[in-house]
């Protein structure tokens, strides 16, 4: 009898043999049939993202015969299945690769940061160097200046002393000068003592 039934089922839904790796959809989990319709009892459930291989094909039910790595073997719909791993199944995967990405990034910006605050850093000691050194040049230019401010009056003083020596020169050679026409006029209006005549 069982027989019968099972050669009337395979002339009402015709299936076609394939072996395929299929994965169960992102639904929490679908029902197995025990036939290739809703019709069938369920004899258990499939995880999502568990592969399956797949045996058969009933085109006319749209069902699927497939096999679970424990061995069990089922009628699942084909619509429930699908060649790409779920969404689900991949999301650790994902997840693991972002955050890989994320402290990579994280690390970049870490450096980035550091290489932006060191050349922060260095600017400010160029320009702390430079106010510096203008500060130096601009205290030398004063010098300078005061230094050739100095020499200046120094220069006047100098030529002042030679003159003043020059005129010091003129003042006693015309003194002299002068007392000594004054003593030529002089000389000659003094009285002078006779000579003694001795009597001998």
């Amino acid at each position: 009898m069982k027989l019968i039934k099972l050669f009337l089922l395979c002339l009402l839904f015709p299936i076609s043999s394939f072996a395929a790796t299929q994965y169960v959809s992102d639904e929490l989990s679908i029902y197995m049939h025990s036939g290739p319709s809703l019709q069938y009892r369920i004899i258990g459930t499939i995880e999502v993202g568990t592969a399956v291989d797949t045996l058969k094909y009933n085109e006319k039910t749209k069902f699927s015969q497939v096999k679970t790595s424990t061995g069990r073997v089922g009628w699942v719909k084909a619509s429930e299945i699908q060649t790409q791993k779920p969404a689900k199944s991949l999301l650790p995967a994902l997840q693991k690769k972002y955050q890989e990405s994320q402290d990579k990034l994280n690390t970049i910006n870490s450096e980035n940061e550091a290489a932006n605050a060191e050349q922060t850093q260095a600017i400010i000691d160029k320009d702390s160097l430079i106010a510096q050194l203008d500060s130096e040049k601009r205290a030398l230019r004063d010098t300078i200046a005061d230094l050739k401010e100095r020499n200046m009056e120094l220069d006047l003083l100098q030529d002042t002393k030679d003159e003043r020596v020059k005129m010091e020169w003129l003042m006693y050679g015309g003194s002299v000068l002068f007392f000594g026409m004054l003593v030529g006029l002089i000389i000659p209006f003094l009285p002078r003592r006779k000579k003694r005549t001795d009597n001998w």
